[in-house]
């Protein structure tokens, strides 16, 4: 299906001299919204898609998507006339100097595109009106030659190789990641890569480039064998970590330290909750591996190839027997043998997994459109 997109150039209200110093942020006057509102009316049809609000200077200040892109915008125009400052709608509009729209086949592809152009774009009140929710964790894996492990509070942060979540007990997540690193070893020092050592280093906790020593060829040998056990506990794979606390508490009980067997037993409780939720992840990964065919607005249909909860393809029923051969070829790539992407989801898939667990959550009936495909050998645990 052809993609329809309005042009910027088409759409931009002429700004005052006066206000070119604050333009990024200047409100939109009335005469920039009327602009707006006749090209929404004249040009904008009610079909799924997604679209963009731009400031003075191009930068893409918002993304969104719509079942019903003309119903969706002219509600933006509504609530500016309502003159309600803290709509979330009104909001956005009173900074936006022009707007881009884009059709596309069905809502779950406006899902998708919306979601890739917000990773590529980060707009501004995207990230903003994204705060107002509870707060929430993920556990990360950074990458490097000497990975650690972070808690942080977004899917981008930059050092993150690895990501498993979200968490809302941010507490309990801090004190198993904790938990987590004693029981193997790998580092989870706040300076660790910026020189120097650390307390835990220092004590022998922590077996990364903090603690003392030359970090040579064997050290490093060494370390990476324990970055792969805290990898093989986060794809649950064993529970080696939590047997590890385990036995230093019946030590430390039978020793007659039962202050330091009751600070163990608490970590071995956090590291218990933390592999039942990956658990849960996980099994929740292993289900969602299929070929959906997604029905669109005009009736025609889009392939998408699902495995472990991410679009790994995307494309037309096939029209003929080579279509057909190509397609079988594409299906035994993404489905057959061992995952190019590895057995965890990488970072960047993070949000894209979660976005497919729920458009089947909240839309049933659509997995009568789905086709299972048997989970590949080589991701069974």
């Amino acid at each position: 299906m052809p993609r329809r997109t309005t042009r910027p150039a088409q759409l931009r209200a002429p700004v005052a001299a006066d206000d070119l110093r604050h333009a990024a942020y200047a409100p939109a006057s009335a005469v920039r919204r009327r602009a707006l509102l006749a090209q929404v009316r004249d040009g904008c049809e009610d079909r799924p898609g997604v679209y963009r609000m731009l400031g003075a200077t191009g930068l893409v200040l918002y993304v969104g998507k719509a079942k019903r892109l003309r119903t969706r915008l002219l509600g933006y125009f509504r609530a500016a006339a309502k003159n309600r400052r803290r709509d979330k709608q009104a909001r956005i509009l009173r900074h936006a100097h022009a707007l881009e729209w884009e059709y596309a086949p069905s809502e779950f592809a406006a899902l998708l595109r919306e979601l890739r152009l917000i990773k590529q774009h980060r707009p501004r009140f995207n990230v903003l009106l994204n705060v107002d929710g509870p707060p929430r964790g993920w556990l990360a894996l950074t990458g490097g030659a000497a990975p650690a492990l972070r808690v942080v509070l977004r899917t981008d942060a930059p050092d993150a190789a690895l990501l498993y979540g979200p968490f809302r007990r941010l507490q309990t997540l801090e004190e198993a990641a904790r938990a987590l690193a004693d029981a193997t070893g790998v580092c989870d020092c706040p300076d660790a890569g910026r020189g120097g050592g650390s307390l835990r280093g220092q004590l022998g906790g922590c077996h990364g480039p903090c603690r003392p020593g030359p970090w040579d060829a064997a050290a490093q040998d060494g370390y990476a064998a324990r970055v792969q056990a805290v990898r093989d506990f986060l794809a649950g794979r064993t529970r080696a970590p939590i047997e590890t606390l385990r036995a230093r508490m019946h030590e430390a009980s039978a020793a007659w330290h039962f202050e330091r067997a009751g600070a163990l037993k608490e970590r071995i409780a956090a590291l218990e909750w933390l592999a039942d939720r990956l658990g849960r992840f996980h099994a929740g990964a292993d289900r969602l591996s299929f070929v959906y065919r997604a029905l669109g607005v005009d009736g025609g249909e889009r392939l998408y190839l699902v495995r472990r909860g991410t679009v790994r393809a995307e494309l037309d029923p096939p029209a003929t027997p080579a279509d057909e051969a190509a397609l079988a070829a594409l299906v035994r790539r993404v489905y057959e043998g061992p995952d190019p992407k590895g057995a965890d989801i990488p970072t960047h898939d993070l949000d894209e997994f979660y976005l497919v667990a729920s458009w089947f959550r909240r839309h049933p009936d659509e997995l009568d459109r789905v086709a299972l495909v048997p989970p590949p050998r080589s991701d069974a645990r």
